[in-house]
């Protein structure tokens, strides 16, 4: 009988930790499954100007001499992200918005990390892809399961969660970003709300 529950023991706690993985692994599935992200209007949009600003963005490309060859908007998103990620921490107190500040105190509440995103976004764009595409920092309406969670929020992830679109002048073609999301859970890209 002691033989048999530890066997069941050790199923139960395998099973768990098959689940758990699973369930790192799907997590922008998830996310993406169940928040959505509507346009509430747009914030200003920050050109990069600062030498500094432009240096650590330039420092923080691959060093890759083929990169003017190969990269994409994909590729452009990603760094956005992880340039962004890694210059700044998160706090839903920190109220400059502007990326040439933002970067110099290291903090960021949502309308931070998107001003921030999309400077870098638009700053690689125009390197590399001849402004085709652009950046633009949003208002979020974010909806849990098709429920808009931003009208009743007081405070925390629902209320004032900006994000950023990336859409092609020429196709329309867009990509969601939500930087905070990214450096939070690692959520590459996010799912527009259809009505």
């Amino acid at each position: 009988m002691k033989k048999n529950s530890k066997a069941t023991f050790i199923r139960i706690v395998v099973s768990f930790l098959i689940v758990l993985v699973f369930l790192f692994f799907m997590k922008g599935n998830i996310y993406r499954m169940a928040v959505k992200y509507e346009d509430g209007g747009g914030r200003k949009t920050y050109e990069v100007k600062d030498e500094a600003f432009a240096k650590y963005i330039n420092e923080n490309l691959p060093n890759d001499e083929g990169l003017d060859q190969k990269i994409n908007i994909d590729m452009i998103v990603d760094f956005s992200q992880e340039m962004t990620a890694k210059a700044l921490d998160f706090s839903e107190r920190a109220t400059e918005s502007d990326p040439q500040k933002t970067r110099v105190g290291g903090l960021a509440n949502y309308e931070g990390y998107a001003a921030f995103s999309a400077a870098i976004g638009n700053y690689l764009t125009r390197m590399y892809l001849n402004s085709e595409w652009e950046a633009k920092p949003k208002k979020g309406k974010l909806y849990l399961f098709g429920t808009n969670k931003t009208k009743g929020a007081k405070d925390g992830w629902f209320k004032d969660h900006d994000f950023v679109i990336f859409r092609n002048k020429n196709t329309k073609e867009e990509i969601y970003i939500d930087p905070v999301a990214f450096d939070s859970y690692g959520v590459k890209r996010v799912d527009k709300y259809q009505k």
